[in-house]
């Protein structure tokens, strides 16, 4: 689950008004600082209509499933594909 929210008075508080439970930890990316092929940057359509484009490319250059997986997981940050 992703939860957005703004700083305010050095507090982080959830755009959506939810109460988050005392103590919890969270890991906070600011959204500025993520560069934007980051899966938790915000969407782009530019990008990802650019990403679409290259996958449809890399099909007809007929790239097998795992060699294309391979490139994008190292592009991405994305984990190994499992073991067949």
């Amino acid at each position: 689950m992703t939860i957005t929210g703004t700083v305010v008075n050095g507090a982080i508080v959830p755009d959506s008004g939810a109460s988050l439970p005392e103590g919890a930890k969270y890991y906070l990316d600011p959204v500025e600082d993520l560069p934007p092929d980051h899966p938790r940057a915000p969407f782009d359509p530019v990008l990802e209509l650019a990403m679409i484009r290259q996958s449809i490319d890399d099909g007809d250059r007929g790239i097998p499933y795992r060699q294309a997986f391979e490139e994008l997981s190292r592009k991405h940050g994305l984990g190994p594909l499992p073991p067949e």
